[in-house]
């Protein structure tokens, strides 16, 4: 049995991808399901889920700068912009 996703309303969907410098890290947050799901798949757990009861409303990923694979792996396949 997979993780169970809760959709956020569409008016409050949101992605936002931030480059850490300091940290040295690409930190990708999103509350949208199917490219929660897709990420999951890319990059494996992430660093951070944010849970209410059961489901998981939220994720949180982060990629270190060096890993330029990973990198390219979320841009060629992970359709961050859902068109």
């Amino acid at each position: 049995m997979g993780k169970k996703y809760k959709e956020a309303n569409k008016c409050e969907t949101e992605t936002t991808i931030n480059v850490l410098y300091s940290e040295k890290v690409l930190s990708i947050y999103t509350n949208k399901v199917d490219l929660e799901r897709r990420l999951y798949k890319i990059l494996g757990e992430p660093k951070k889920e944010y849970i209410k009861g059961r489901s998981v409303l939220a994720s949180l990923w982060e990629i270190p700068l060096e890993d330029i694979s990973k990198i390219n792996k979320v841009i060629l396949r992970a359709d961050i912009y859902g068109m």
